[in-house]
């Protein structure tokens, strides 16, 4: 049985050692491109194209590990793209398939069968998702962004990443014998003087039997260059308003909950989107009039930490900040403003960071919520800071986004709590203590919780799990389970994150026995992975919603955490899975030994291991 061979392995987080790797794999680089293989690992070779306008050239170094490029123009030159590309061979008998990463939080992450990309003129595959939120209708499976794996169940694997995203985004795309990494290709215009020189950022290439560890080393590296933000010992408890009040939350709701929220021994009391008179302006509504300052203190004074929601790189165009400035915001190539509609409930632009009255504005937004109390902020809807456009400076959408994050990070504090949702991944990196790992469990227009809303949060969650503890704690959204038949799945699958406990039903119909059954909030802190993820390939689609029309996602029913093990069945027909020994927390029972387990539809378990780790 599985946990005969699991049993008695050292704890997750011991990390220094990384068994899995093909320690016989070795990467070399050549004046065109770079191979990497070694005896029983598989094989990359790949060759590499520069894409742009005037004199430009390349040069490859081997630097610890990694490949690293860098442009160079003798009489000056416009950088556009720099494509990989090449062959890929994989020892194994399985089919091919690829763990891919979205664009951003919300975007569709995990396991899909290989597939043959389409390529544009410049034979750059295509991909999309990199605009506003709409644009992630249009990401494709085959490619990943920022990291990708290519690999075979129970054969080999192999991924390709970047350890920053200083200048260009990147992405990889695989079929099942080709591969691409691509640096740029999303509009970036670079100019490069004559004599000068663009240095990229480092490109990792692995292979080895653990994808999951193929994932946690791509992880660990860019920790080592980027490094994280300190993060508290373990993730937050706490409530959120959205999930139960949406955006019709008013100050009486929340003194209506805060006992509630006191009672239950939470740690944080979030405001979500509702509380402000409109994006952009940053100011009570009528719906509170004591003022967001006197209810900070109040939450403060419950024994909570007041949280906030807001959206800082879009502006309401029917906001008083937008009608004050003509200068503030990002636009497209045509010099018109960028739009978006959030699916027709507004109407806005995005503030130019690199103008130096808009950043002040945004910096102050910030401080001021900060110095009112709100010292945990759910800042939102992210990925607009790094939409390309023009801008006061001539810089890519990637450099804007560390601009925007910088100004942030530093009006926020130190010791703010900032939660990162809608955000690009990888570049999220040492500015965020939490990120949203996928799209909402629930939404205004269908308010309960519904299976399939939470299989797909489980596929982020799986898919992102390697990032918990490593980069941030990951939120995988409120744990809600108003509307489900059996809510252990969905408790289940949050306990599985190893991240934040964060409710989403109204407080006063909250089944403590469940959300809080013995022992389930300690997972909260844990490394966690899925077993054998690329057995369990997903049909790839756009949304929650999308998977309730058409349910053709997987879950790893399997998930190994530091000191526990979670069991999954988020499909539609029971299954049969394998449990440690131990305690399950939800029922209480007990196991001296390992069993064979029948999980129902919608259902989950949560074991706490006899031997303390698996």
């Amino acid at each position: 049985m599985l946990w005969l061979a699991l049993i008695g392995c050292p704890p997750a987080p011991q990390r220094d050692v990384l068994p899995g790797l093909c320690d016989t794999a070795s990467l070399a680089v050549r004046a065109d491109g770079f191979i990497l293989s070694g005896a029983d690992c598989g094989r990359l070779d790949l060759e590499a194209t520069v894409v742009g306008d005037g004199d430009l050239t390349l040069s490859l170094d081997l630097v610890a590990g990694t490949v690293v490029p860098t442009i160079h123009s003798e009489a000056g030159g416009t950088f556009r793209a720099l494509v990989f590309r090449g062959d890929v061979d994989l020892p194994g008998d399985g089919p091919v398939r690829v763990w891919r990463q979205g664009y951003q939080s919300w975007a569709w992450s995990g396991v899909v069968e290989a597939s043959m990309p389409e390529l544009d003129i410049d034979g750059l595959p295509l991909a999309d998702g990199d605009g506003d939120a709409m644009s992630l209708a249009q990401e494709t499976p085959y490619t990943s962004w920022w990291a990708g794996l290519v690999g075979r169940p129970g054969g080999m694997s192999a991924l390709l990443g970047v350890l920053g995203s200083t200048h260009t985004k990147f992405y990889t795309a695989f079929s099942e014998d080709r591969a691409w990494a691509v640096y740029g290709g999303r509009g970036e215009a670079i100019e490069i003087p004559a004599g000068g020189t663009l240095a990229l950022d480092p490109l990792i290439a692995v292979t080895g039997a653990d994808p999951g560890l193929l994932y946690a080393t791509w992880a660990d590296a860019v920790a080592a260059r980027n490094p994280p933000r300190p993060l508290p010992d373990v993730p937050p408890t706490g409530w959120a308003t959205w999930s139960t009040y949406y955006s019709g939350v008013s100050e009486q709701d929340v003194r209506d909950n805060l006992p509630l929220a006191m009672d239950l021994g939470l740690d944080v009391f979030q405001l979500d989107d509702g509380w402000q008179v409109r994006w952009g302006d940053w100011t009570a509504d009528t719906d509170f009039p004591s003022g967001m300052g006197p209810l900070a203190a109040d939450i403060t004074a419950a024994g909570l930490r007041p949280g906030l929601w807001m959206a800082p790189f879009y502006v309401s165009r029917d906001s008083a900040t937008y009608a004050a400035h003509d200068d503030w915001w990002v636009r497209d190539l045509d010099g018109d403003e960028i739009r978006f509609t959030n699916v027709g409930s507004g109407d806005y632009a995005i503030l130019d960071v690199t103008q130096p009255d808009a950043a002040a504005f945004l910096r102050d937004a910030i401080a001021g919520r900060v110095a009112e109390g709100y010292t945990y902020l759910k800042l939102d809807f992210l990925y607009a800071g790094a939409q390309e456009g023009l801008r006061a400076e001539p810089i890519t959408g990637m450099e804007a986004y560390h601009r925007g994050l910088e100004i942030l990070r530093d009006a926020a504090g130190e010791d703010t709590y900032i939660l990162a949702c809608g955000a690009p991944l990888l570049p999220s990196v040492g500015f965020a203590e939490g990120f949203r790992t996928g799209a909402d469990i629930a939404f205004e227009l269908s308010p309960d919780a519904d299976p399939a809303f939470v299989r797909w949060q489980a596929r982020q969650t799986a898919a992102r799990s390697f990032t918990n503890g490593r980069w941030w704690w990951s939120d995988a959204d409120q744990i809600l389970v108003r509307g489900l038949t059996d809510p252990t799945g969905a408790v289940a699958a949050n306990a599985a994150s190893g991240g934040t406990w964060q409710l989403g039903d109204a407080l006063a119909e909250v089944d403590a026995e469940v959300l809080f059954a013995p022992g389930a909030v300690a997972t909260r802190g844990s490394s966690a992975r899925p077993v054998d993820p690329l057995s369990y390939p997903s049909g790839f689609d756009a949304s929650p919603l999308a998977e309730k029309i058409s349910p053709n996602d997987q879950v790893p029913p399997v998930w190994l955490l530091d000191h526990h093990v979670v069991l999954l069945n988020l499909g539609d027909a029971p299954i049969t899975v394998d449990a440690p020994p131990g305690q399950e927390l939800f029922s209480g029972g007990y196991s001296a030994g390992p069993q064979t387990r029948t999980l129902a539809p919608g259902a989950g378990e949560i074991w706490a291991l006899a031997g303390g780790s698996p």
